[in-house]
């Protein structure tokens, strides 16, 4: 009986380190976790500053592995990490496909500046018995009043009311 279960682990490596020794104890890691797990993957999020220093290092490289254990064998890896002399932190977790609402949302900047905000479109798993029945047509779905007028406002508007706003005196509200 298989029991494995799919975890994430994520990696914070010193940013005192160069981009070689990083891509070499990053590859490391991964080799430490594919002996403990399967189907591991490596996904590298960059350089970024930390919450608070940590034995005086304020940036770190950050890397999230995903793979499959079981989980009596999660204890043992977690001791190899604690051994390992170039890793900041690290941090194992149940691999969660399902996302919560503000997970889903995503900030992009353009080339210009201006920083917009879209949530992920989410896969709604279909299980098995119903995939295999046909589907019926779909009807389409009338939209509420507030969806039309969303899908109405276009950027222009949206930036002349900003600056309007932005021009006007700032209402400031007591309580």
């Amino acid at each position: 009986m298989d029991n494995t279960v799919k975890y994430e682990l994520l990696a914070v490596f010193p940013g005192t380190l160069d981009d070689a020794q990083v891509k070499t104890q990053s590859e490391a890691l991964l080799e430490v976790v594919k002996m403990s797990g399967s189907d591991a993957e490596i996904h590298p999020l960059g350089k970024n500053r930390l919450a608070y220093p940590i034995n005086h290092i304020r940036y770190g490289y950050f890397f999230t592995y995903v793979f499959s254990t079981e989980p009596a064998l999660i204890k043992e890896l977690e001791k190899k990490l604690a051994l390992s002399r170039d890793l900041l932190r690290s941090l194992i977790t149940h691999f969660n496909t399902t996302l919560t609402a503000s997970q889903r949302i995503v900030y992009t900047t353009d080339s210009l500046g201006l920083t917009t905000m879209i949530e992920k479109p989410v896969a709604i798993p279909i299980p098995a018995a119903v995939s295999t029945l046909e589907a019926a047509p779909a009807e389409p779905v009338a939209k509420s009043s507030n969806e039309r007028k969303l899908d109405e406002a276009s950027m222009a508007d949206i930036t002349k009311k900003l600056d309007d706003l932005m021009k006007g005196d700032v209402i400031s509200i007591s309580p």
